[in-house]
């Protein structure tokens, strides 16, 4: 049975989740004509779990794709 996932990654089969495919398409035309993207929206609303899905659709696509992933914490100290 699937349900919402609220927390950690999300795995498609056991949670609800929207596909996002025409973001997704976007997303990929923006890497390869080579601009800038940003992913901007509020807390546990997808976004780490669209660039996973995103990175992992690209390089399926197009093989000289390397692609790196960056974390950045921020200290609200």
């Amino acid at each position: 049975m699937r349900r919402f996932g609220t927390q950690g990654p999300v795995n498609p089969e056991q949670h609800y989740v929207v596909p996002r495919t025409e973001e997704l398409t976007e997303f990929i035309k923006r890497v390869k004509e080579g601009r800038y993207i940003v992913i901007f929206a509020p807390r546990q609303t997808g976004k780490t779990t669209f660039f996973q899905r995103a990175v992992a659709a690209l390089t399926a696509e197009d093989l000289t794709y390397f692609p790196i992933q960056l974390q950045i914490l921020v200290c609200t100290c």
